[in-house]
């Protein structure tokens, strides 16, 4: 008698693992890049990684639903770093999908941010 309890128990537990495993988020890239998706991202991607300006070309996030932003190395005339080295990690960024919101996840720091004016479609 304990084994088919057992048995009932397992199955139970199992089937409750997968339905709240709900549909994860998947990579994604951008529907279409215009003025005001660019300056969302821009907006977003400096308050989660502190810049006060983000530079992003056309095709960022069309091709790939990860991209590297890296602070402006300051440099003197001749070249050379004004403050030495620079040791400061890249910020890594990844679009997202739920197949009906448009997420942007920080990957250094784990921050995620819904986009409201994003249209993003899963890779």
């Amino acid at each position: 008698m304990r084994y088919p309890l057992t048995f009932a128990v397992s199955i139970l537990m199992l089937s409750a693992c997968q339905f709240t495993a709900a549909s994860p988020d998947k990579a994604a890239v951008l529907l279409i890049s215009d003025a005001e998706t660019t300056q969302e991202l821009r907006t977003v991607i400096g308050s989660m990684s502190g810049f006060s300006d983000v530079t992003l070309s056309a095709s960022d996030f069309m091709q790939s639903s990860e991209v590297t932003i890296e602070r402006r190395h300051q440099t003197n005339q001749q070249g050379e770093l004004i403050q030495g080295r620079d040791l400061e990690m890249p910020h890594r960024f990844r679009l997202e999908t739920n197949g009906t919101q448009c997420w942007l996840f920080h990957l250094n720091s784990g921050q995620r941010r819904l986009l409201s004016k994003t249209r993003c479609q899963a890779k």
